[in-house]
């Protein structure tokens, strides 16, 4: 996954996180990711809200989504849909 590093629980439905090696700073940050059942929708309330999208909608290969936003107070916050059911 290039400069990232999935960690994965071996439990179903996570817990499950990224480590990231940016190369530039910051060089040491933690991301907090939230589960919304319509990543769309949930962008549209941060926008609402006065907040910013700053990656949009990136799709993953086990079919989740993510998207990060910044919140009013600066926050980086990341938006992650759930896996979908077989």
């Amino acid at each position: 996954m290039g400069p990232a590093r999935l960690i994965a629980s071996g439990h179903e439905g996570g817990p499950t996180g990224m480590l990231n090696a940016l190369g530039h700073p910051p060089e040491n940050y933690v991301t907090v990711y939230i589960q919304v059942d319509d990543l769309e929708a949930a962008l549209d309330r941060v926008a609402e809200a006065g907040g910013k999208t700053l990656v949009p909608p990136v799709p993953l290969p086990d079919g989740r989504r993510f998207a990060w936003v910044n919140d009013t107070a600066g926050n980086i916050i990341a938006l992650l849909t759930p896996m979908m059911s077989a």
